[in-house]
């Protein structure tokens, strides 16, 4: 088993207006990343970027151990992507589009198709382009299972998709994962695909990552504290995301380190509470 399914260095993409990177990026087997940011915080582009979808202005790209050349498919037939770029082929039915998409993977399984357009209740004789924004998006998630990659880049794949269609879907990305060697980079909005489903969290904002952290690591290190008062010294330590003066109260990112100084500082602790996910989230995009 490679070390890393995908690795980037220093890579960037630049446009009027915006600027992907200087950015750098590992994804190893039996992990699931969350990709989270504010909307135009560039995490689309940098799917498609790592999928040569866009070409990358700098930097370096390896898929496998390997920094494949421009050519070359053999990495492509190993990631399945969905990023809504089918678009162009909207005037074939699904089944059209399956033939189509088939012939790029040697590795395609037709009962596997089968069974995950019954599964969604996917009509192949229906257009590409008649079908709703959602069903659009559940057919994408089909092609990206069906020809065994070991690498998903996942672009919002549940946006604008029904409740039960949502539960099934990460019932299929825990399946996926369950041999501990394949792995999953999911740009996603949705606080409970996060939860169930990723192991590490990467926060991009303004094309640039600003934080990136295991997920359980969250969940205890970030709190909220009363205090009887607040001092100079706890207001500027760096683990104080943020403060209010009445009544005294702190959120950390660091619950034993704050805890420490307060003591230190002879300041009473009246409470503490770890703070839920979706509020970690909020500071981290936010501020």
């Amino acid at each position: 088993m490679v070390s890393s399914l995908m690795q980037a260095k220093e890579v960037t993409k630049k446009y009027k207006r915006f600027s992907l990177g200087p950015l750098d990026m590992e994804v190893e087997p039996g992990i699931v990343i969350g990709l989270i940011g504010s909307n135009g915080s560039g995490k689309s582009t940098l799917l498609r970027v790592l999928m040569d979808v866009l070409k990358r202005d700098s930097g370096h790209i390896k898929f496998f151990g390997q920094e494949w050349h421009e050519d070359d498919v053999e990495w492509k037939q190993k990631v399945g992507y969905a990023g809504e770029i089918l678009d162009a082929y909207g005037f074939l039915t699904v089944g059209e589009l399956k033939d189509l998409i088939s012939r790029w993977y040697p590795s395609w399984s037709n009962e596997q198709f089968e069974t995950l357009v019954k599964r969604y209740k996917i009509d192949l004789k229906e257009k590409y382009r008649r079908c709703s924004k959602g069903t659009q998006k559940k057919i994408e998630f089909i092609f990206t299972l069906c020809h065994n990659p070991s690498l998903l880049l996942l672009d919002e794949p549940t946006a604008g998709v029904d409740i039960v269609s949502q539960r099934k879907m990460k019932e299929d990305l825990l399946n996926f994962m369950e041999d501990g060697e394949k792995a999953i980079v999911l740009a996603t909005h949705t606080v409970d695909e996060i939860n169930s489903i990723c192991d590490e969290i990467v926060v991009l904002e303004s094309g640039r990552i600003i934080h990136s952290f295991n997920k359980d690591e969250i969940t205890e290190n970030w709190a909220r504290i009363w205090t009887s008062d607040i001092g100079e010294n706890v207001k500027n330590h760096p683990n104080v995301i943020q403060y209010y003066s009445n009544p005294c109260q702190i959120v950390t990112n660091d619950l034993d380190t704050l805890e420490g100084i307060i003591q230190k500082e002879q300041i009473t602790i009246n409470h503490m509470q770890r703070l839920s996910l979706e509020e970690v989230l909020e500071f981290l995009i936010d501020n």
